[in-house]
C-alpha cells in the first residue's frame, strides 16, 4: 500500500473512532418542555404559549416543535445531527410527576424507531412529507 492510502485509512479510522457517544448520558436541557411555545390541539397552525392562545377549549402541545422555540433545526428531518441519543429523555423535563412520565418507555422506541420516532411527539418541525 502506498503511502498516501495508508495516511487516508488512518485518518478515515482516526474520524470514526470519534464518532458516537459511549460515555455517560449528559441529557439535553430545554427546560419544561411542556411549557414550550407549541401549537394547539385541534387547530395545529396555530402556535400557542397556554392554553387561552387556543380557540374552543383546545390545549396548548408545548412538545410540537415550532419555529420560534427551535430555528436552528427548523426544517431539517435529520433531528439525529444535532441530537445525540444517549442524551435524550434521561430525565423527565415535563414538571409532571416522575411517575406519569415513562422515560425508560421513550427511550425504548427512540431505540427501536429511531429517526422516525422524533415526529411522534414533536410534530413534523416544519418538514413536509
Amino acid at each position: 500500500m502506498t503511502s498516501p492510502v495508508r495516511i487516508g485509512i488512518l485518518v478515515l479510522l482516526l474520524a470514526l473512532a470519534g464518532c458516537g457517544s459511549e460515555g455517560p448520558a449528559k441529557s439535553e436541557n430545554y427546560g419544561n418542555i411542556l411549557a414550550s411555545p407549541g401549537t394547539c390541539s385541534a387547530a395545529p397552525a396555530i402556535v400557542c404559549s397556554t392554553d387561552a392562545d387556543c380557540p374552543g377549549g383546545d390545549t396548548c402541545n408545548g412538545l410540537i416543535l415550532v419555529e420560534q422555540e427551535h430555528p436552528t433545526g427548523w426544517m431539517r428531518a435529520d433531528c439525529l445531527a444535532c441530537h445525540v441519543v444517549n442524551n435524550m429523555h434521561t430525565i423527565n423535563r415535563t414538571g409532571l410527576p416522575d411517575e406519569q412520565v415513562d422515560l425508560a418507555g421513550i427511550q425504548a422506541i427512540i431505540a427501536n424507531q429511531g429517526l422516525s420516532s422524533c415526529p411522534l411527539c414533536h410534530g413534523s418541525n416544519g418538514v413536509t412529507p
